[in-house]
C-alpha cells in the first residue's frame, strides 16, 4: 500500500492553522457536528493525560475547486491541499474550543461547546451554571486558549481566586500553574499520527486503510465517498442536497419544502440512491462512485477525466428532478394512496427511494400519464413493502430492475414489468397460504408489528375501513395523520383477546401478542374494555347495533362471526386467514387502478 499514502504527524496548532487558512478543508463527508459535549470533554481529557486519541486520515488534493471549511470565516486558500476523510468530528471539536467557534449540530443549527476545567485536581467536566459559579473552575477552556499567554491568563484566575477568599497553599499554586499551562500548551505539543492518502488512491483502497488503522471508529461507508467527490467537484450540489436533507426535519412555515405530512426524514444517502436510480440505472452505491469518479465499468481498469465530467453533468441535469418539491410530494401521494399514512409504518426506507426512482423514470423517460404513473408506484411499493424485497441483498435486487429499465424505450413496457413482478409474487397461494403462515413475512408472528401487519393496515386504509367498535364514522387513516395526536394516542393497537385475560389462561407473551390479536381501535373506547373475557365485553359493546351492522363491522375488520365465544387457538387461525383476504382486497384494489 505504500504508493497510495504517507505517514506523518501534525502538531494540533499545524492542523488547526490548516483549517483557518483553507489549506486543510473539510468536505462534510458524512455528517455535521455529531459529538455530544461529553464527547468533546474525554477527548481534551485523553491528550491531556498525554492518551492516544486515535489516526486522522487526510486525503491530498491538489486539484480541487472549493470545498467547505469549518467555521464560518474566509480562507486565504480558495483550493485546499488535503481534504478529511477520518478525524472530522475530533477536529471539528479542537478547533471549536482552541478558537471559541460555534458548530453546526445534526439538526444544522449553531451551538457552543463549553467544557471547563478545575487547574487544581485536572478535571474536566462539560460546562454548567454550577459550575459557572464555582471560581475554582475555569467555566470556558475557550477563554483560555484564545488568551495572548498562559501566565496572564493564570495571574487572572489567581487574583479572581484571591478576590472571593479561595486560599491556596503554594503547593496548590504550584499544581494549578502547571496544569493551565500543560492545557494552555496542549495545541502546540500534542501531535496527531496522520495517513496521508495521495489523490490517485481509489475508494477500495482508502476503506481498508481506513478500517486497517481505525476499526473502533464509525466505517466509511461508499455514500461518504460519493458526498467527497461532490464536495469537490460540485460543491453546490452537494449543499442542495444536505438542505433538502434538513428541510425534511423541519415544518414548513409557507411554501412546500421536503417535509411531509408521513414523517419520513431524508439522509443523503437517500438522495444518492434514487438520482443514481433514476439518471444512472443503477442501484450499487459502488458503482456510483466509480461512475463520478470517471471509471467506465465496461472496460476494467479505465477511468477518464472525460467519463467523469459527462457523468457528473447527467447528475446536475437529474439531480434537481429528484429535489423538485412538487415531485416528491406528488410522489408520496403514491405511498399514501398505497395505505402507507405514516413512517412508522414503514420499515424499509430503501423501498421509498427506489420506487421513487422508477417513478422519476417513469414520468421523464417514458413521459408516464401522472394519475397511471402514481398507481404504478402505489401498486409497487404495496409489494415491495409487504414482501421484504429491499431487505437483505437489497442493492443485487435493485440493480436487476435498474437494469430491465434501462432496456425499454415505451411505457407499455415499464408498465407490463410492473405487472410481472408483482403478480409473480403475490399469487394466490401467497395469499391463502404463505401470509397466514408462521413463516417470514407471515402474519403467525409476535411483536408490535411486521411488514404482513403494516400490509393489513395500509388495506384498511386503501378500503377505507372504519375504527373497530367506534360509534362515530372515523375511519383508520383518518387517525394517522401527522399532528393529529394529542398527548395520548388517538389511535391503539388492542388486544381482542386481553393481555390480562390470556395470562390468567398462563398464556405466554408469544402467543397473546400475536398479530391477530391486535385491533386498532379509538382510545376512548380502549378504556373502557378493561381485561374482561371477549365474551363478557363484546356484546356490551355491541349494544344499540343492529345484526346487520355488527356482521358488517366485523367483515371489515377481520373478525370472525362469533369469535367472542371461540377458543383462543382456533380465533387466531381464523383471524390470519380474514386479515390475509383483506390484504389480498387491498391489493386487487390497486391493481384495479393500474
Amino acid at each position: 500500500m505504500e504508493h497510495i499514502f504517507h505517514t506523518t504527524e501534525f502538531t494540533v496548532n499545524q492542523l488547526i492553522e490548516k483549517i483557518e487558512s483553507g489549506e486543510l478543508g473539510l468536505p462534510e463527508i458524512q455528517r455535521p457536528f455529531v459529538w455530544s459535549n461529553t464527547k468533546v470533554r474525554d477527548l481534551l481529557d485523553s491528550m491531556f493525560m498525554g492518551y492516544p486519541v486515535g489516526y486522522l486520515m487526510l486525503w491530498e488534493n491538489p486539484k480541487t475547486e472549493k470545498v467547505k471549511s469549518i467555521g464560518t470565516d474566509s480562507k486565504s486558500y480558495d483550493s485546499p491541499k488535503e481534504v478529511i476523510i477520518d478525524g472530522q468530528q475530533r477536529l471539528t471539536a479542537l478547533y471549536a474550543v482552541m478558537k471559541d467557534k460555534e458548530v453546526l449540530d445534526s439538526n444544522y443549527k449553531k451551538r457552543a461547546i463549553i467544557i471547563s476545567f478545575h487547574p487544581l485536581t485536572g478535571k474536566f467536566e462539560v460546562g454548567t451554571p454550577a459550575i459557572k459559579n464555582n471560581h475554582e473552575w475555569i467555566y470556558n477552556l475557550s477563554e483560555l486558549f484564545t488568551s495572548s499567554t498562559s501566565s496572564k491568563f493564570i495571574k487572572t484566575f489567581k487574583k479572581n481566586l484571591e478576590e472571593h477568599n479561595i486560599i491556596l497553599t503554594d503547593e496548590e499554586e504550584d499544581m494549578i500553574d502547571v496544569n493551565i499551562e500543560r492545557v494552555f500548551n496542549l495545541n502546540k505539543l500534542y501531535k496527531f499520527p496522520v495517513f496521508m492518502i495521495e489523490d490517485s488512491a481509489d475508494e477500495e483502497a482508502i476503506s481498508q486503510v481506513f478500517v486497517r488503522i481505525n476499526s473502533a471508529g464509525t466505517p466509511l461507508q461508499q455514500n461518504d465517498f460519493i458526498l467527497t467527490l461532490m464536495s469537490v467537484h460540485w460543491d453546490e450540489g452537494r449543499r442542495s442536497i444536505e438542505e433538502f436533507c434538513r428541510a425534511s426535519r423541519i415544518p414548513s412555515t409557507g411554501e412546500a419544502t421536503a417535509f411531509n405530512s408521513l414523517g419520513i426524514e431524508i439522509s443523503a444517502q437517500d438522495i444518492i440512491r434514487t438520482v443514481m436510480g433514476y439518471a444512472f440505472n443503477r442501484a450499487r452505491l459502488l458503482y456510483a462512485y466509480k461512475l463520478l469518479r470517471g471509471v467506465d465499468l465496461e472496460k476494467k481498469g479505465v477511468v477518464s477525466k472525460d467519463l467523469r465530467d459527462k457523468n457528473f453533468d447527467t447528475l446536475k441535469a437529474k439531480l434537481p428532478d429528484v429535489m423538485d418539491v412538487t415531485n416528491w410530494h406528488e410522489f408520496l401521494k403514491a405511498i399514501m394512496n398505497a395505505g402507507y399514512r405514516s413512517d412508522k409504518m414503514i420499515s424499509s426506507g430503501n423501498a421509498i427511494f427506489f420506487t421513487y426512482a422508477m417513478y422519476l423514470t417513469a414520468k421523464y423517460k417514458f413521459n408516464a400519464p401522472d394519475k397511471t404513473n402514481k398507481a404504478l408506484a402505489s401498486l409497487w411499493f404495496f409489494y415491495a413493502q409487504m414482501t421484504s424485497l429491499y431487505t437483505g441483498s437489497f442493492e443485487s435486487v435493485a440493480e436487476s430492475h435498474f437494469t430491465a429499465l434501462k432496456g425499454f424505450t415505451t411505457f407499455n413496457e415499464y408498465k407490463q414489468f410492473i405487472a410481472a413482478r408483482v403478480n409473480e409474487a403475490l399469487t394466490d397461494d401467497y395469499f391463502d397460504i404463505t401470509l397466514p403462515g408462521s413463516g417470514q413475512g407471515g402474519l403467525a408472528v409476535s411483536g408490535s408489528g411486521n411488514n404482513a401487519w403494516f400490509a393489513y393496515v395500509a388495506a384498511l386504509n386503501i378500503l377505507d375501513r372504519k375504527v373497530l367498535f367506534s360509534t362515530s364514522n372515523l375511519k383508520v387513516r383518518d387517525l394517522m395523520n401527522l399532528g393529529i395526536d394529542g398527548k395520548k394516542k388517538s389511535l391503539e393497537k388492542h388486544h381482542l383477546f386481553p393481555k390480562a385475560y390470556l395470562k390468567g389462561l398462563n398464556y405466554p407473551d408469544t402467543k397473546i401478542n400475536q398479530m391477530a390479536n391486535y385491533a386498532f381501535i379509538d382510545w376512548n373506547d380502549n378504556i373502557a374494555i378493561l381485561d374482561e373475557a371477549p365474551s363478557i365485553y363484546y356484546p356490551e359493546i355491541c349494544k344499540g347495533r343492529t345484526q346487520k351492522e355488527i356482521n358488517t363491522m366485523e367483515e371489515e375488520n377481520a373478525l370472525p362471526h362469533g369469535w367472542e365465544n371461540m377458543s383462543y387457538e382456533d380465533f387466531l387461525e381464523a383471524r390470519r386467514k380474514l386479515m390475509a383476504k383483506i390484504i389480498k382486497q387491498g391489493f386487487e384494489t390497486l391493481k384495479s387502478n393500474i
